[in-house]
């Protein structure tokens, strides 16, 4: 196995979540935002229940004023995994989460193969959902900002 490194949220996204540091600022690494919904395409690849996570996830992002032209490639990433959850899912509901297998010395129950799909889906789909900031904590903190109730770091004067 390999590791990967975190991925880097958005300068905008540390901004509204009241953790951006100036020291940490990406000069002109955030794309500019897109303006109109309109002009977001959902890409020809995706299908049926890919591009209607798509189609959400692009409204939403873009209510937050986090969208970026840019982010279409992920985006579509993101769908199709998460569509892709959530059939392997079902199909599992169907079949259950156990397996009778053959074997020399009779049959076991063992684990169906399935499950680790399902845990691997759900790992892409929570590791590309970090690069965008979707969490329930993300939402608290972008609420308190946008009520004005987030507290300022005491700290902050140190960065």
């Amino acid at each position: 196995l390999t590791h990967m490194p975190r991925q880097l949220l958005p300068d905008k996204v540390k901004e509204a979540r009241g953790t951006l540091r100036k020291s940490r600022v990406r000069e002109a690494v955030d794309a500019p935002l897109v303006q109109n919904l309109v002009d977001v395409k959902v890409p020809s690849h995706l299908k049926g229940e890919a591009k209607k996570i798509y189609q959400l996830k692009v409204q939403q992002l873009f209510a937050m004023g986090f969208l970026a032209e840019i982010d279409a490639d992920a985006l579509a990433l993101y769908a199709f995994e998460y569509a892709e959850l959530l059939r392997v899912q079902q199909q599992l509901q169907k079949e259950g989460y156990t397996i009778e297998v053959a074997t020399k010395y009779g049959s076991t129950t063992m684990t169906h193969p399935l499950v680790k799909v399902v845990s691997q889906k759900l790992s892409a789909v929570n590791a590309i959902g970090a690069q965008f900031g979707w969490s329930p904590l993300s939402r608290i903190r972008l609420a308190a900002i946008a009520r004005g109730d987030d507290k300022k770091n005491e700290f902050s004067e140190y960065e």
